[in-house]
C-alpha cells in the first residue's frame, strides 16, 4: 500500500478511515489535512488587498457560460477562494497544531526531510503537482518520494512509540 501511495501524485487515503495504530499513510493524510486547515485560517491583519467596491449582483446565464470556458486552473483557484471563507473549527485547528508539531520534531531530526515533507503536504493539500515542485526545486521525484516515505515512517513509529491516540 505504501508503494502505491508513494508513487501516486494524488491525494492520500481518506482521512475518514482511522486505523488502529499510526500508519505512514494516515500520518500523511493528517499532514495534508493540517495544510488545508492552515490555508483556511483567516489572514493576518494588515493593509487590505485590492477589493471589489461594486455591489453584488445576480449572475446571468451568459456569465455562467463564460465562467465554464475558463481554464481549469483558474476555475480551481476561484473555487478555492470561495471555499476559503469557510473557517476551520477549533478541533480542526487543534489537529493542525499537533500535525505541525510533528514537522517541528522532524526538523530537529533532519531539516531536509522536514522540508520535503512539508512542501509535499502543502502541494498535495492545494491539489498542485508534486512533479512540478520537483522541477522547480531541481529535485529528483524518486528522491522526494523516498525522503517523504522515510519521514512518514519515522513519524508513524514515533507516534506509536509514544502511544499517541490515532485521530
Amino acid at each position: 500500500m505504501l508503494e502505491a501511495f508513494a508513487a501516486s501524485d494524488g491525494l492520500p487515503p481518506s482521512p475518514d478511515v482511522v486505523p488502529e495504530t499510526w500508519t505512514p499513510e494516515h500520518v500523511g493524510a493528517r499532514l495534508v489535512e493540517a495544510m488545508r486547515t492552515l490555508d483556511r485560517l483567516p489572514r493576518v491583519k494588515g493593509p487590505r488587498g485590492a477589493g471589489n467596491h461594486w455591489p453584488s449582483h445576480r449572475v446571468e446565464w451568459a456569465d455562467r457560460l463564460a465562467q465554464a470556458e475558463l481554464p481549469r486552473a483558474e476555475r480551481l483557484e476561484r473555487e478555492a477562494r470561495r471555499n476559503a471563507a469557510i473557517r476551520p473549527s477549533g478541533a480542526e485547528i487543534d489537529r493542525m497544531d499537533r500535525a505541525l508539531d510533528w514537522l517541528r520534531e522532524l526538523r530537529d531530526l533532519d531539516p531536509g526531510m522536514a522540508l520535503v515533507t512539508s512542501l509535499w503536504a502543502l502541494r498535495t493539500a492545494r491539489r498542485r503537482s508534486v512533479r512540478a515542485l520537483c522541477r522547480e526545486k531541481g529535485w529528483a521525484p524518486a528522491t522526494l518520494y523516498k525522503l517523504r516515505a522515510r519521514a512518514l515512517d519515522h513519524l508513524a513509529a514515533a507516534l506509536d512509540a509514544r502511544g499517541a491516540p490515532v485521530w
